[in-house]
């Protein structure tokens, strides 16, 4: 099959396609999320991380894809995030310009207070209403709302629409994850009972 073209296409030939070419990284070990020698990954011009407090709650500061906070306390510590983790906005933190850390510093807490102090809305688009949070590891949310799973679904009718033998598989897989996540926990030190049931949630919880 031939192509036919115009007489302006064969004079102005399209530009060859743009070939794309990532930008370098590297990493760097920091202390997020309670741990010694975290590895977070950074464009190559980005600004070193650093460690800083807002209201006397110790984070640290990642200036690459954004701008980025992360808690360096053991889990259950008090922080702006059940996760240990939350993205700000990049206003005047540019990846590639020089780092001036005096003003990012500035930024971060104007934006973490903000965000502490803004109103909680329905549609978790506030912030947290003055009140800060506990931050968990991802596994011991997910325990949390495997337990809740529990209480709210009803497990003799649900997932049966696969037959009995699958209906029986998906139950045993979830109450696998949710003993093996208890079981870390006890491995790691930390409390169930100190972890309690999500936020918002109203249903009945046991005592671990």
């Amino acid at each position: 099959m031939t192509q036919q073209l115009d007489m302006f296409g064969t004079l102005f030939p399209p530009p060859p396609p743009k070939v794309y070419i990532p930008k370098p990284r590297r990493t760097v070990l920091t202390r997020a999320y309670g741990a010694e020698g975290h590895p977070i990954e950074i464009y190559e011009d980005s600004p070193e991380p650093f460690e800083m407090e807002v209201r006397g709650i110790p984070c640290l500061v990642v200036c690459a894809f954004g701008l980025s906070t992360y808690a360096i306390e053991k889990p259950g510590s008090p922080f702006w995030s059940e996760t240990g983790f939350r993205s700000m906005s990049t206003r005047g933190l540019i990846d590639g310009e020089p780092p001036d850390y005096e003003h990012a510093r500035a930024t971060v807490t104007r934006l973490v207070e903000d965000y502490i102090d803004r109103p909680r809305k329905g549609d978790g688009s506030g912030g947290l209403g003055g009140k800060l949070t506990k931050w968990w590891p991802g596994y011991v949310l997910d325990w949390q709302h495997a337990v809740r799973w529990d209480y709210e679904m009803d497990r003799s009718k649900t997932w049966d629409q696969w037959g009995p033998e699958r209906h029986a598989e998906i139950w045993a897989k979830h109450d696998r994850k949710r003993d093996a996540a208890l079981a870390r926990m006890s491995a790691e030190g930390i409390d169930p009972n100190e972890v309690g049931p999500p936020e918002r949630y109203k249903g009945p919880w046991p005592d671990f």
